[in-house]
């Protein structure tokens, strides 16, 4: 089953939630393609705080993982963004480590959590 995306506008930010199996012959155009329906719906919205929730079954390969994080700004995301990841799998959270690195490299906020509850915590008040 390939990555589905679910959006949800909430008053104060963005949530994207991944699910599905990522296809290992294409899954950084996948990605883009499902992370570029992000940004215009911030946009329409007025908001600049999303939090993803990931239920996949492993994270993007290292090279696409620097990919996605170069190609933020190229889809949409605006450099006030601020991102969170709710990862619940405590080995898949320390793997998309990574990638929250590649991020912040970037210029962008990012964290990961566990939880729903941490994750807007720190989304809506730090």
């Amino acid at each position: 089953m390939p990555i589905t995306l679910r959006l949800k506008v909430h008053d104060d930010f963005v949530e994207a939630e991944f699910t599905g199996t990522r296809d290992i012959d294409n899954e950084l155009e996948e990605t883009l393609n499902a992370w570029s329906e992000i940004p215009p719906l911030c946009k329409k919205h007025g908001l600049n705080k999303i939090m993803a929730v990931t239920h996949l079954d492993k994270r993007l390969k290292l090279d696409h993982s620097f990919a996605l994080a170069d190609k933020l700004v190229a889809i949409g995301f605006m450099p006030d963004y601020k991102l969170t990841a709710v990862i619940p799998n405590d080995k898949l959270r320390l793997e998309y480590e990574v990638l929250a690195t590649f991020i912040r490299n970037f210029g962008y906020e990012c964290e990961i959590f566990a939880t729903e509850k941490e994750a807007k915590k720190w989304l809506l008040h730090s």
